[in-house]
């Protein structure tokens, strides 16, 4: 598939939802609070270990966006508090939970502190060190690791199966624009149940590695990075390490994927495919995600997000390929999954929910249950 035979689906719902500004959303949430917010889109925080009552409260306090971080960091403080109150009963395993929680609601907190540099990566900060200390004590646990890299170390946190044995085939899960290692990980259980080792892990661009290097579509090599890392733990088999990407993440996997042949297969969730013809009608929040990601200035970030293009990557991939795709996706456009779909080279599966959100936050157990089965019986292939 070349550039000029590609068309880009935007849906008049898809173009009036990124119309938005932040100042528009600013006023609507002084009016009518965050808690306007779907119960669908609620679902993100549920899934990251937040409860449903304190995510209502919290989105009912919050107005305006700098209401927001103000609000989600004092859910973080309330869950500190329960944290403290566990500990002191001597319920260990309760307290890592709650100082797990309270490291996604600082994180969740930074979400619209795009213009404050400071704060935001204060704030991120806070929760890194936060679940760093909750992580040993969780179940199961998640040890802290180190993925050489370059000239840096890629952060990242491994869950290994409960039952003894091994070596466990590795699936590593690879962030989002806006999603962290910390969050990712509260996706491992349907994988844990299949006998893979999770590594959630933070990529260029992303959670600790986002202030010293940024994300570029060049950086495929951080595949055999991975590769090694396998090779180097005892309980984990570098035959069969599989990729899941969410949203931007899911283009990383592929590329990643078409790079490194000892790449098992790969899960890409709601990921662009080719999006240059529909980044300039994107929301400017998710706009300046990317700039984010990428430490793209204005004037280069078209040219940043023309290299992300997978048209042609896609057809050059072996990898077992498993696409997720989003019908309500208002970040990118639904048809991206089946253009990726179409494109791929090697073995493909479509997983497509006409009904789900962005990154699928309102089917996560769904689409993570298809996923565990389509790795699965790779592996055992």
């Amino acid at each position: 598939m070349t550039a000029t035979g590609y068309t880009s689906v935007i849906t008049p719902h898809f173009w009036l939802a990124n119309r938005i500004t932040p100042r528009t959303m600013d006023l609507v949430f002084r009016v009518a609070s965050a808690g306007i917010i779907s119960p669908v889109s609620r679902l993100r925080f549920i899934y990251g270990g937040i409860g449903a009552r304190q995510v209502d409260a919290t989105l009912r306090r919050a107005r305006g966006l700098r209401g927001w971080s103000l609000s989600w960091v004092r859910t973080a403080r309330q869950y500190l508090s329960a944290a403290r109150a566990a500990h002191s009963r001597g319920d260990h395993t309760e307290a890592a939970r709650c100082e797990a929680s309270a490291a996604l609601c600082f994180h969740y907190a930074q979400v619209f502190e795009l213009d404050d540099l400071d704060r935001r990566n204060h704030l991120y900060r806070r929760a890194a060190a936060l679940f760093r200390r909750a992580a040993p004590r969780l179940d199961p646990p998640a040890m802290r690791v180190d993925i050489p890299w370059r000239d840096v170390s890629l952060p990242g946190y491994l869950r290994l199966p409960t039952s003894d044995g091994g070596p466990y085939p590795l699936l590593v899960l690879l962030n989002g624009a806006s999603t962290v290692k910390e969050e990712t990980g509260h996706w491992s259980d349907p994988f844990l149940r299949r006998g893979f080792a999770t590594l959630a892990v933070d990529t260029p661009g992303s959670g600790e590695v986002r202030e010293r290097v940024s994300g570029h579509p060049d950086q495929v090599d951080i595949g055999e990075a991975l590769i090694r890392f396998a090779e180097e733990h005892a309980r984990l088999d570098p035959r069969r390490v599989a990729l899941l990407g969410a949203s931007l993440g899911g283009a990383v996997a592929v590329r990643l994927a078409q790079a490194t042949p000892d790449i098992l297969a790969v899960v890409a969730l709601t990921p662009p495919f080719h999006p240059p013809p529909y980044f300039r009608h994107l929301n400017a929040v998710v706009r300046q995600e990317i700039a984010l990601v990428t430490g793209a200035r204005d004037e280069e970030l078209d040219a940043i997000v023309e290299k992300m293009s997978l048209i042609d990557i896609a057809p050059r991939l072996r990898a077992p390929l498993l696409v997720v795709g989003a019908g309500r996706d208002l970040v990118v456009p639904p048809q991206e999954a089946w253009n990726l779909y179409r494109a791929a080279g090697g073995p493909k599966h479509l997983h497509f929910m006409r009904q789900a959100n962005h990154v699928g936050f309102s089917h996560l157990p769904q689409w993570s249950a298809a996923a565990a089965d389509f790795l699965s019986s790779v592996a055992g292939a």
